[in-house]
């Protein structure tokens, strides 16, 4: 009776998990299908949602720890590219020198220690997220890899109707 048990057990949690799987498969087929900016922390991050107004914070050096103490490690792609331009331009309403010299003055001052990191491809920002528990990039659906969490923005993820990163 007790072996009969643990299989019935087992069998319903493996079905929980199968459909929990093609769940978040789907989702990330649903994310990939879209050019929308994702915002993808490392997925130990406990944190799932952020809202204009958080990134703007994150954005500006404002916001330094996650909750549990962990830094945030901004990473973005080199000036020019679609994400960065797109992601300071919505979120800050600057263009990336503003945002640069915005940077230098923080160094300067002594408010911050460094810019945020700039890589030269997705795959590198991406490594750097999975790798780093407090770090946080930007990348478009397409492009997202299945080892890192997606956040909502405003409530919204990539390719819904009202997401703010288009």
């Amino acid at each position: 009776m007790k072996t009969a048990k643990t299989v019935c057990l087992l069998s319903i949690t493996a079905f929980f998990l199968l459909g929990l799987s093609a769940a978040l498969a789907e989702t990330l087929n649903s994310f990939k299908s879209t050019d929308d900016i994702a915002v993808v922390v490392n997925e130990k991050n406990a944190i799932t949602a952020v809202t204009m107004s958080d990134l703007r914070r994150i954005l500006l050096g404002e916001r330094k720890f996650w909750k549990g103490n962990a830094p945030v490690q901004l990473v973005l792609r080199d000036p020019g590219t679609r994400e960065r331009d797109k992601v300071i331009g919505l979120s800050l309403k600057m263009s990336d020198q503003e945002f640069a010299k915005y940077w230098r003055t923080m160094v300067f001052r002594g408010e911050a220690s460094a810019e945020p990191l700039a890589v030269p491809s997705n795959g590198m920002a991406t490594e750097y997220v999975a790798d780093t528990p407090g770090a946080i990039t930007f990348v478009v659906g397409r492009n997202l890899r299945p080892d890192l969490k997606v956040l909502k923005v405003d409530g919204k993820y990539p390719g819904e109707a009202g997401y703010p990163l288009k």
